[in-house]
């Protein structure tokens, strides 16, 4: 189980987490929605141990570690400095690059691992190219790959559609959703796509003010959210529609 016990963070005088708290099952596939700058990507990287929380604590089940986390950050973060291959192999190798420092056996490990990613986000061509080589969207594609390259037990996305037109939005959520179904990582998915997001994902995790204001199944969501979040979220999905109570007839 990952458990996000009360937690809290403000930059300057701006609250943005105040007191956030939810447990997520092991091996389920959970959506965080809210509000643009409302504190889901920061949340994250608590979680994965990239930022620190004011108060509050992120306990992980037993036998896992903040090695066993997989964050793919929205804005990419790719290394400049390194190749599209590099940057895929830092989490496997501990940041241990270039690859070819490595001894045989685990080289070849590596290249095994990252040619399959590589193939799954559609970027083979792109092994040897630098960042600044590629467009907006294949970035995107190699900060996914990179996520999920080392099969982490829990994986964190944040926005991963972000920059990609509809067909690759489409292939990249797909793409995630069979991984999930191959060896079942913890995974929360952000993402402000709620048309791909909302039919994927087994539980839906709404942040407003600081605080998990939702927590629950899509149904749950259409039937029992509080009025702003379901008002937030019909802007941009189509909820199911609410069971209507039968007629009586006289």
């Amino acid at each position: 189980m990952l458990r996000v016990n009360d937690i809290y963070r403000s930059f300057g005088e701006r609250a943005v987490l105040q007191g956030a708290n939810f447990a997520l099952k092991p091996g389920t596939i959970n959506g965080l929605i809210g509000p643009s700058g409302g504190g889901k990507s920061i949340l994250l990287k608590i979680i994965a141990h990239t930022c620190k929380c004011e108060y509050g604590s992120v306990v992980f089940d037993k036998g896992i570690s903040v090695t066993d986390v997989g964050l793919m950050f929205q804005e990419g973060a790719l290394f400049d400095s390194m190749s599209v291959y590099d940057n895929i192999a830092f989490p496997l190798v501990g940041g241990k690059v270039p690859t070819n420092s490595l001894p045989k056996e685990v080289r070849e490990s590596v290249c095994e691992k990252i040619s399959e990613i590589l193939a799954r986000v559609g970027l083979t061509r792109a092994a040897y190219k630098m960042p600044a080589q590629l467009s907006g969207g294949m970035r995107r594609r190699v900060s996914l790959a990179r996520a999920l390259v080392g099969r982490p037990k829990i994986l964190l996305l944040d926005d991963p559609t972000s920059g990609l037109d509809p067909v690759a939005s489409s292939v990249i959520m797909d793409l995630i959703v069979e991984l999930h179904r191959e060896y079942s990582p913890t995974t929360v998915l952000v993402s402000h796509d709620l048309r791909r997001l909302l039919p994927a994902v087994e539980r839906i995790l709404a942040l407003f003010d600081g605080q998990i204001a939702f927590d629950g199944s899509l149904s749950d969501l259409a039937q029992s959210a509080p009025a702003f979040v379901r008002s937030f979220v019909s802007c941009r999905f189509e909820l199911p529609a609410l069971p209507t109570e039968p007629s009586v007839t006289v």
